[in-house]
C-alpha cells in the first residue's frame, strides 16, 4: 500500500513538474525589467513584467536555466546584502512585496506582504534589516522591517511596515547607509527627494501598511483609498528640482562621494525644428554626477558642484539613457534604451564605443569581478553579456520562445524607439515617460505657432479623448501620431501599418490611477459641487472631456486662450496644470487662478472639489 501511494505521489509530482515546464516554455512575452546577480555570479535572476515570473540564467554557459511563476506583474528584484539567498521582488499589479529563497537552480516564494499600491522599486539597507519599496501611483515609500516580517513577529508587538508620503511618483531610489537617508527620484519629472530615516524605528507605530479595510473588486488589491496606512511625510527633508527628467538610474560613484544618475533634458526655449533637434538644442541625454554631501544637505545647492556628460551628439543621438554600471577604473557602460545600444566610456569621458543590443535595453548589472555587464533587453526577452575589458559582446541569453507580435506589441517597440527621431535624439517615451507625461513644456508646431510652449500631455487613456493636442487640431489619433513623428521629432514619415501599430499600443494604455482620498463624504460633496458648477460642460463623462475648444481666459504668448479640454481621469497624477503649467497644484487651479469660477469657493468647497477630482 505504501509503495502504491508512493508511486501515485511520484506520478502526480512528475505531472505537476511537466505542466510547469510546459507553462514556462510555451511561447509568451516575459518582458524582463530588472536583473540581479546571485550565487557569486553563477546565476542571473530577471523580474519579468508581462509573465509575472522570474527567470534564472547561467551567464557563463550563456543558457536559460529555469522560469518560476511568482505573481502578476513583477516590477523589480533585489538581493539582500547579508543573506544572498534572499530575493525581494515587487509585484506592481498585486501590490505586494515578495520574499523568495534562491539556491542553485531553485527559487521558491517564502512570504508575501501587502504594501502601498503599485510598487515598482525595492532596495535593502547594507545591514539587511530594512527594505524600502517605492510605489509609483500611490506616491509612497514603504519601509519594511525585514526581521519582523520574515520571522513572523506579530505586528501588534512590532510593526512590519510603514509608509512615507511623497509629493511625486517615485521610481529610482538609493539608500545611503552612512547617513541613514534614502534618495528618491521622480519617475516622470524633475524632482529629487531626500528621506531622513533617523529615529524611524523608535517613532510611534500606529497601523501598518499591511492592514486593510474591506477589499473591493472581488477580492483584488484595493486602491490607495481602500487601505489603512500609517502614512507620514515629515521624513521627507528636501525636494529639489533638477534640470532633468526621465531619471532611470541612481548609483554611488565607486571611488568618489558623488551621486551619479542618467537622465534627459528637454528645453522649453528650443523649437521642434530640424536645426534645434539636430544640434541637441531640444533634447539631450546625459550622465550627471552630484556631490553627495550637497544632495543630502537641504541647505546646499547640489548643482553647484555637478558634472554633466553628454552621451551622444549630432548624427549620433543617445535616446533614452537607462541603467548603467561603473567600474573603479573609470569604465562606465550605459544602456541606451531608445537606440538599442550599450555605450562605453573608457575612463576618458569619451563615450565613443557602442555595442548593439537587442530591443530596448533597460537594466544593467555588474558581475562580482567587474569584468562583465549584464544587460536586460526588455522588448526582446533576453539578456546580453558584455565583456567590459575587451569591450565586446560575449553572447545573448533568450528567456524563452516568444509569440508572434501583435499590432500593439509592434507599436510598443515604435513608441520606445529613438530611431524614429532625427539622429536618434529621443523617442515618444522621452516626453511621455511610461506613456504618461514629464510635466514639462515643449514648443512644437502642433498649434501652428512657435514661441508658445505647451505642457506635455499624458497619453494614458488617450484613446477616448478625441480631438487631440492642446489646439484640438487633429480629429484622429493616427493624424496626431503622424504629425508628432514628422514635425516634433523631425523623423521620416510612418507607413500606414506603423501608424496603426502605434495607435494600437496607445489604446492599451489606461488612464493614470487616481491618488484617491480616504474621505468618502468629501468626495460625494465634491461630486455634487462639480455638477452644480457645471464643470461637466467641458469635462463630460465618461472621459471627463469634450470635443470642443473652451476659452479658459488664460492667454499664451500670442494671445490665444481657447484650448482642447484635457481629460480629468487621473488628473491627480497630471500636474502641473493648464497649458503652460502655471498652476503647480489643483488647489492653485481654484484659489490662485479661480478656474471658470463666477464666485469664490470656501476652503471646504475647494477641499471637497479636489477630493472628488483626486478620485477620478
Amino acid at each position: 500500500m505504501a509503495r502504491q501511494l508512493g508511486f501515485v505521489l511520484a506520478t502526480l509530482l512528475l505531472s505537476v513538474a511537466g505542466a510547469a515546464a510546459q507553462e514556462t516554455t510555451a511561447p509568451r512575452w516575459r518582458r524582463p525589467v530588472a536583473l540581479v546577480v546571485v550565487d557569486e555570479g553563477r546565476r542571473l535572476v530577471t523580474a519579468n513584467q508581462r509573465s509575472g515570473s522570474i527567470s534564472l540564467l547561467d551567464p557563463h554557459a550563456l543558457k536559460f536555466v529555469r522560469e518560476v511563476p511568482v505573481g502578476k506583474q513583477l516590477s523589480d528584484v533585489t538581493v539582500s546584502p547579508t543573506d544572498r539567498s534572499l530575493l525581494l521582488v515587487t509585484d506592481e499589479e498585486a501590490h505586494e512585496l515578495i520574499a523568495m529563497h534562491v539556491s542553485g537552480d531553485t527559487a521558491t516564494v517564502r512570504k508575501r506582504l501587502d504594501v502601498s499600491p503599485y510598487p515598482v522599486t525595492v532596495r535593502v539597507s547594507a545591514d539587511g534589516t530594512r527594505a524600502f519599496v517605492g510605489s509609483l501611483w500611490s506616491r509612497t515609500i514603504t519601509v519594511v522591517e525585514l526581521s519582523a516580517w520574515l520571522d513572523d513577529v506579530a505586528e501588534t508587538e512590532k510593526p512590519t511596515s510603514r509608509a512615507i508620503r511623497l509629493p511625486f511618483a517615485p521610481r529610482e531610489m538609493l539608500f545611503i547607509d552612512a547617513a541613514n537617508k534614502l534618495i528618491v527620484a521622480d519617475a516622470f519629472g524633475t524632482k529629487l527627494a531626500v528621506v531622513d530615516l533617523v529615529g524611524w524605528a523608535s517613532s510611534p507605530s500606529g497601523p501598518s501598511t499591511s492592514e486593510r479595510e474591506s477589499k473591493t473588486n472581488g477580492g483584488r488589491a484595493g486602491t490607495p483609498s481602500h487601505r489603512k496606512t500609517n502614512v507620514r511625510d515629515e521624513a521627507v527633508v528636501s525636494v529639489r528640482d533638477l534640470p532633468a527628467h526621465g531619471i532611470r538610474q541612481l548609483r554611488l560613484h565607486p571611488t568618489k562621494p558623488r551621486l551619479v544618475l542618467t537622465h534627459q533634458m528637454l528645453s522649453r526655449m528650443a523649437h521642434t525644428t530640424f536645426d534645434d533637434v539636430h544640434w541637441g538644442g531640444l533634447m539631450v541625454n546625459c550622465l550627471r554626477s552630484l556631490p553627495l554631501a550637497d544632495v543630502l544637505d537641504p541647505q546646499r545647492d547640489p548643482l553647484k558642484g555637478s558634472d554633466l556628460e553628454y552621451l551622444g551628439g549630432p548624427e549620433r543621438g543617445a535616446g533614452d539613457p537607462a541603467g548603467f554600471v561603473m567600474r573603479p577604473d573609470g569604465v562606465i557602460a550605459v544602456a541606451l534604451s531608445g537606440t538599442n545600444e550599450l555605450v562605453l566610456d573608457d575612463g576618458n569621458h569619451l563615450f565613443a564605443k557602442r555595442l548593439k543590443m537587442e530591443e530596448r535595453p533597460t537594466a544593467v548589472a555588474l558581475s562580482p569581478d567587474g569584468l562583465h555587464a549584464f544587460v536586460v533587453n526588455t522588448l526582446s526577452d533576453s539578456v546580453t553579456v558584455v565583456h567590459l575589458v575587451r569591450r565586446d559582446i560575449v553572447g545573448t541569453i533568450s528567456l524563452g520562445p516568444s509569440p508572434e507580435p501583435t499590432a500593439a506589441d509592434r507599436g510598443e517597440r515604435l513608441f520606445h524607439s529613438a530611431r524614429l527621431s532625427h539622429d536618434s535624439w529621443f523617442s515618444c517615451a522621452s516626453c511621455h515617460v511610461e506613456g504618461h507625461t514629464n510635466g514639462l513644456l515643449n514648443d512644437n508646431f502642433t498649434d501652428g505657432t512657435f514661441g508658445t510652449a505647451k505642457r506635455v500631455l499624458s497619453l494614458r487613456g488617450v484613446a477616448d479623448t478625441a480631438p487631440y493636442a492642446w489646439s484640438g487640431r487633429f480629429e484622429s489619433l493616427a493624424d496626431q501620431i503622424k504629425h508628432s513623428i514628422q514635425s516634433t521629432m523631425q523623423g521620416e514619415a510612418l507607413s500606414d501599418e506603423q501608424t496603426g501599430d502605434m495607435e494600437a499600443y496607445l489604446r492599451t494604455l489606461p488612464p493614470a490611477p487616481p491618488i484617491g482620498s480616504p474621505d468618502r463624504t468629501a468626495i460625494d460633496r465634491g461630486a455634487a459641487l462639480f455638477e452644480r458648477l457645471d464643470c461637466a460642460r467641458c469635462h463630460a463623462r465618461p472621459a471627463f472631456t469634450s470635443p470642443r475648444l473652451a476659452d479658459v481666459k488664460l492667454k499664451d504668448e500670442l494671445g490665444l486662450s481657447k484650448y482642447n479640454p484635457p481629460s480629468l481621469r487621473g488628473i491627480s497624477q497630471n500636474g502641473p496644470y493648464f497649458h503652460d503649467g502655471r498652476a503647480a497644484t489643483l488647489d492653485d487651479v481654484f484659489t490662485k487662478f479661480r478656474h471658470q469660477l463666477e464666485a469664490e469657493l470656501s476652503p471646504r468647497e475647494v477641499s471637497d472639489l479636489i477630493a472628488y477630482l483626486s478620485s477620478l
